[in-house]
């Protein structure tokens, strides 16, 4: 079951302050979430204050319910221990990153969010504290891939840093969009969501150690590049099949195109290994194509680390 707000109307509540008879607390994880038990069915309920000045056995008041998770996904019991032992204002903010998502993007997450951010930003916030940056090389790539999550990761840096008084490395807006892309799957995976950033990753540094020059990766061009092998990476997923090309192109490419078809079969050879696939010869040509194209941004940005 989702994330589930306002649940008041869920028992037929309204606003008087009352307490609700039927949701007893069964454990208190911290002043604003507990375990109650219904019908047999554990639940975590959550809300301001909701367990402060209570006891086991105690009734819950209704008007203080903000949310209820049916801990049925895989990790509950992690769940309930980063609940017990998170600052809560690490929770409280975790909690409001998530529900800003959820109305940005329109769309509900899979419940283990509450378990990952939760405990991300624990560890995140804890680094900062303490002064110890850790860099993610792989953030331009995820800005790129994940766009609408990376905003959100932007605004969230902003208001944990504003809360807490703190601050994060850039970086952090990237960690977080992943933590948001995977989330909103059916079936998470981080692992499938960091191979490809990863790949994506490669290619761009592949390019830069053979032009010996750094891209600029707020270019057009690049960006071009960028969702082209995206696109190409998904259909080798998906065993499907890649562009072809005509001869005679392919040809003129590869003659007037030296370098970049050097570059881009170069690529393709460590992406057949990679995953275990063949890169056919016409799709090289493409490939070939956008990194020609990226040459001028190459240029461009070796003149500016010059300056």
């Amino acid at each position: 079951m989702s994330v589930r707000k306002a649940l008041r109307s869920l028992y037929n509540k309204e606003k008087t302050g009352k307490e609700d008879v039927r949701l007893i607390i069964h454990k208190i994880l911290n002043n604003n979430a507990v375990v109650v038990k219904e019908n047999g069915q554990e639940r975590i309920i959550m809300g301001p204050g909701i367990a402060f000045g209570k006891k086991k056995k105690d009734p819950i008041q209704a008007t203080k319910i903000e949310k209820m998770f049916i801990p049925s996904f895989e990790n509950a019991e992690q769940f309930k221990e980063i609940l017990t032992t998170t600052p809560l204002e690490i929770i409280d903010l975790s909690e409001r990153i998530i529900s800003h998502a959820e109305g940005e993007l329109q769309t509900p997450f899979h419940d283990y969010i509450h378990v990952s951010l939760t405990d991300h930003l624990a560890h995140a916030v804890r680094l900062a504290r303490e002064q110890l940056v850790v860099h993610n090389r792989l953030a331009e790539e995820i800005r790129l891939l994940y766009g609408p999550e990376y905003a959100i990761g932007e605004w969230a840096v902003l208001e944990i840093e504003r809360a807490l008084q703190v601050t994060l490395p850039k970086e952090e807006a990237a960690n977080i969009a992943l933590h948001l892309y995977n989330a909103r799957q059916t079936h998470p995976n981080m692992a499938t969501a960091l191979q490809t950033v990863t790949l994506l990753n490669e290619l761009r540094e592949q390019i830069e150690v053979f032009f010996g020059k750094t891209i600029e990766t707020s270019s057009m061009t690049y960006y071009r590049f960028f969702t082209h092998m995206k696109l190409v990476l998904a259909r080798i997923e998906q065993g499907e099949t890649l562009h072809d090309m005509d001869d005679v192109i392919l040809s003129a490419v590869k003659t007037r195109y030296a370098d970049a078809y050097a570059c881009a079969n170069q690529m393709g050879d460590w992406l057949a290994v990679e995953l275990d696939t063949r890169v056919p010869e016409s799709e090289i040509g493409y490939m070939a194509l956008h990194i020609e194209r990226i040459r001028p941004d190459l240029e461009r940005s070796s003149t500016y680390e010059n300056l």
